[in-house]
């Protein structure tokens, strides 16, 4: 898979865990873009090595809503 293909995917999870988390929790949009791009979650998304990218949208918003909830990311998502 090329860069811009991974950036797309990345950019496409991206949107969809936004609109997911104004549905499930009623947040306006920054503040759901503010909770996205500030999470372990992106963190891990983000980087390429990972592969996380290859999952599906609502497999990664479920790291995201209970990193969200608990404060903190699980162990096995960043690799601990």
């Amino acid at each position: 898979m090329t860069p811009i293909q991974q950036d797309y995917l990345i950019s496409h999870i991206v949107d969809k865990i936004t609109d997911f988390l104004i549905a499930d929790f009623q947040l306006d949009i920054p503040s759901a873009l503010n909770i996205v791009y500030t999470s372990d979650t992106f963190r891990v998304l983000s980087d390429k090595e990972t592969g996380l990218y290859s999952q599906s949208p609502s497999y990664i918003y479920e790291w995201l809503k209970r990193e969200f909830l608990t404060g903190k990311l699980d162990g096995a998502a960043d690799g601990h």
